[in-house]
């Protein structure tokens, strides 16, 4: 006899297992075709549901997509393996390593739906990801930055230490951007394994780090003067705050 808790819970797990699904297909669809031109009908249409069922567990196409950029993140290297790659007792090198090994595994997955909407929200970004979808990357890239400087000497803050992390993160940016199986002409980078571009990556990454601290610290470098900010900004906007 199968009890009353028992069918409970197969509700439940039948419930989950639909939403994952329409978020899964979501997430590729989305990655395919961009936000503003994939429908709620495509998603139905492809997950094998109707509109209700995509409305009772999301609400609108709207919040499907606000899910599918929370998903993107976990995928990314979310802040749990962040977290757990800083609190790792090892070099910050070491450290700085781990993260890039991360970025490149997800950039060399060819499936890596959840890398293209990072690209797409990065390049392009959509009235529900823009700034709170950049907030999660930079919330990374602080991480990032701690670790720079230690490497380097250079204090939080300083915007050489700002040039280290654009300079260490944009080989990988640029690649996400790359969409494999569209632009391979443009990208034979692809056709070589991945851990042997990241150890040319590294290695070039590395060998700059040490050079540049080395030339901070003998004052090389001139300061850095900061625009008004009326005129940082065309129209006289606030610009988003530095990465610390």
């Amino acid at each position: 006899m199968i009890s009353l808790f028992s069918r409970k819970k197969n509700v439940r797990e039948d419930g989950e297992a639909t939403r994952r699904h329409i978020l899964e297909t979501a997430v590729r669809l989305f990655a395919e075709h961009g936000y503003a031109d994939t429908t709620s009908k495509m998603i139905c249409k492809e997950a094998g549901v109707n509109l209700a069922a995509v409305n009772y567990h999301f609400g609108s196409r709207d919040d499907l997509y606000r899910a599918v950029l929370e998903d993107v993140h976990e995928h990314i290297v979310n802040e749990r393996e962040m977290e757990s790659i800083m609190d790792a007792g090892c070099s910050a090198e070491e450290r700085l390593g781990m993260v890039l090994d991360a970025y490149i595994a997800n950039i060399y997955n060819s499936q890596s739906w959840h890398s293209r909407i990072w690209a797409h929200e990065l390049i392009a970004p959509s009235a529900l990801g823009g700034l709170s979808f950049l907030q999660g990357t930079l919330t990374k890239e602080r991480s990032i930055s701690k670790l720079l400087s230690e490497i380097t000497g250079i204090p939080v803050g300083d915007p050489a230490l700002n040039c280290c992390v654009i300079t260490v993160m944009s080989p990988y940016l640029i690649m996400l951007c790359i969409q494999r199986d569209m632009a391979r002409a443009l990208a034979p980078i692809f056709h070589y394994r991945c851990e042997d571009m990241n150890a040319y990556f590294k290695e070039l990454i590395f060998s700059g780090l040490h050079s540049f601290a080395e030339k901070y610290r003998r004052g090389e470098f001139p300061s850095a003067m900061e625009l008004p900010v009326e005129s940082s900004v065309p129209g006289g906007k606030a610009a988003v705050s530095p990465v610390e």
